[in-house]
């Protein structure tokens, strides 16, 4: 570095020249150097997104709704299921109570009558038989039912009732209510059936009891008459009242007879007299019942008798 006045050689880092004095000039300002930019490596990483922005408002997504829409296909198939089963249930127990006998002896009844077939037209379809019906080993049964007719002219309900003795069934009382309301009796009742005096339920259809042992050791599965059992019970349950025996106002008085074992347990029953809608209803409640065992020579035996069960129009 030179003086600017005098020309002397400076140094560096003198302010004033040495010679005259005068103000030495400004060394120039030198800057660092700037190191080389390293090269960096991600070895093979993707370089790390930042969470601001659009991914970080985003909702996270869940897997519930994949788990709510698989249960809801198999509750979908279980249904689908469930309704095809049904369905053929249905459909199994159509085809069964139509080919019965109890069902042809009712239609036939219908087909007969030249007042309904004049007003009906020809039978197109009949529907489900909603009711009751049961057969027993002994020979005798009951059936009451309502079914839906579809005739060429018009539609109606037809309402029947049956019983079964010694192994036939027979029509007690029919009858036919048109769309219109108008009632045609395709069978209406020989005897009282409201008050049981219906044919072969009298008392011909109990068994009469073996006559009773001689004195001294009774043999074990004795069986003795018992009469009327009702005053015997310990406990003896109401029986219910069939909602289509309400919807026909039947009433009366059902008998219903029994067997009994040694400690006092119905073992068996059946109705021999009494409304076939409500025979049933006193058989189930006959299962129910309980008695005082009976003694013979200090010994418990088995008892055939009778329960009677009253029934009130509702």
């Amino acid at each position: 570095m030179q003086c600017s006045n005098c020309g002397h050689e400076l140094r560096p880092d003198t302010r004033f020249c040495t010679k005259c004095g005068a103000l030495a000039p400004s060394a120039p300002a030198t800057t660092a150097p700037v190191p080389p930019a390293q090269p960096t490596s991600t070895f093979g990483a993707q370089p790390r997104q930042s969470y601001q922005g659009s991914q970080m408002g985003q909702p996270r997504k869940s897997g519930c709704g994949k788990v709510l829409l698989v249960l809801a296909i198999i509750g979908g198939l279980g249904l689908a299921g469930g309704g095809i089963a049904g369905y053929y249930a249905y459909k199994y127990a159509n085809k069964k109570l139509k080919s019965s006998e109890a069902y042809m002896v009712a239609i036939n009844a219908l087909k007969e009558n030249p007042e309904a077939m004049q007003k009906l037209g020809e039978i197109k379809e009949t529907g489900f038989p909603l009711g009751s019906f049961h057969e027993d080993a002994n020979g005798t049964g009951a059936a009451a039912y309502k079914v839906s007719v579809t005739g060429t002219k018009t539609t109606g309900d037809y309402v029947v009732v049956l019983t079964r003795r010694q192994t036939k069934w027979s029509l007690v009382t029919a009858k036919l209510t048109l769309a219109n309301g108008e009632v045609i009796n395709i069978k209406t009742p020989d005897v009282d059936v409201f008050n049981g005096n219906m044919p072969g339920a009298d008392n011909d259809n109990i068994e009469p009891p073996p006559p009773p042992p001689p004195t001294g050791k009774i043999k074990p599965g004795t069986t003795i008459s018992g009469g009327i059992l009702n005053g015997k019970a310990i406990s003896k349950p109401d029986p219910e009242y069939p909602a289509i025996a309400k919807a026909a106002h039947a009433s009366g008085t059902v008998t219903v007879q029994v067997t009994l074992d040694e400690t006092g347990k119905v073992v068996s029953a059946h109705a021999v007299s009494g409304h076939p809608l409500l025979q049933q209803a006193a058989v189930k409640a006959a299962y129910q019942a309980r008695f005082t065992p009976m003694l013979l020579a200090g010994q418990p035996v088995k008892v055939t008798g009778i329960i009677t069960y009253n029934f009130v129009a509702q």
